[in-house]
């Protein structure tokens, strides 16, 4: 008998949080997350890929290698040397790479502009967002990172209680047809309690309670902007899920979404406040 979806869900999250767990707060050094983070966001950029490239003549899986380490390197140059060093200079090495491996793959040049925006796009869209978590942990303690992933997966979970709870009137139908306004306002609340909660009223009590209330809110919004934003790339593309590596859960793009566009936020935040 196949496992129930929650089944399956459950088993996932007793493997992978006590391992996220771990990586914040029973190393004491950054490598262990920095690591973690590097394989969630080469797997969410590999996916992003393959959705994108998938009606492509070719399926251009040079340019999926190249995009995947390009996208590792941009997490580990950044996770070592921190945004503002390492950052404009991956980004930079890891486009001039990418284009050449478009360039150079000659089954696919007559697609190739198509390839090389999605290529390009996707660095963006994820290495250039997901780098910071480990500075998080690395530049600012554990709590920081802990906070920002709160933020984001606590909005997300009170969005979808809220929802199924109080749901009445449409959020953005055309993007995602479940999402409602009700369950909108329960995120924003678990934005807020989470920053105003873990953060300035427990694990860092240097955060203004009313700065955390602002950082909760606009985390909230920035992560469920993040969430419609991969919905409408799925729909674009015509895919339910970014993958299948997370039994029950989907793909790790669709686990990391709303952390993709709530992560920065707290980052540099961090970073004007030290």
């Amino acid at each position: 008998m196949a496992m129930s979806n929650l089944t399956q869900r459950v088993l996932s999250a007793a493997v992978l949080v006590p391992a996220l767990v771990a990586s914040l707060f029973w190393d004491p050094t950054r490598w262990s997350i920095l690591a973690f983070a590097t394989v969630a966001a080469a797997f969410a950029l590999d996916e992003y890929l393959r959705m994108g490239l998938a009606q492509v003549e070719g399926r251009p899986k040079r340019v999926r290698l190249v995009g995947g380490l390009a996208g590792a390197g941009i997490m580990v140059s950044v996770g070592i040397f921190g945004a503002a060093k390492a950052l404009p200079p991956a980004l930079t090495a890891s486009a001039l790479l990418l284009a050449a491996a478009v360039l150079f793959d000659k089954k696919g040049l007559p697609e190739a502009g198509r390839t090389m925006a999605i290529a390009l796009c996707g660095l963006l869209y994820v290495p250039a967002l997901a780098c910071v978590w480990a500075p998080l942990k690395g530049d600012f303690g554990a709590a920081w990172l802990f906070v920002t992933l709160t933020t984001a997966f606590g909005s997300d979970t009170l969005a979808y209680f809220a929802g199924r709870a109080f749901g009445k009137h449409k959020l953005y139908e055309a993007v995602s047809p479940k999402k409602t306004v009700q369950g909108s306002i329960g995120g924003l609340v678990g934005g807020i309690a989470a920053v105003v909660g873990f953060g300035s009223l427990w694990l860092i009590p240097e955060i203004p309670v009313w700065h955390g209330v602002i950082l909760g809110l606009v985390g909230s919004a920035l992560g469920q902007i993040g969430d419609l934003v991969e919905s409408m790339v799925k729909r674009t593309f015509g895919v339910k899920d970014s993958g299948n590596v997370i039994p029950g859960h989907g793909g790790l793009l669709d686990r990391v979404d709303a952390l993709l566009f709530v992560a920065p936020l707290l980052y540099y935040y961090a970073t004007l406040a030290s």
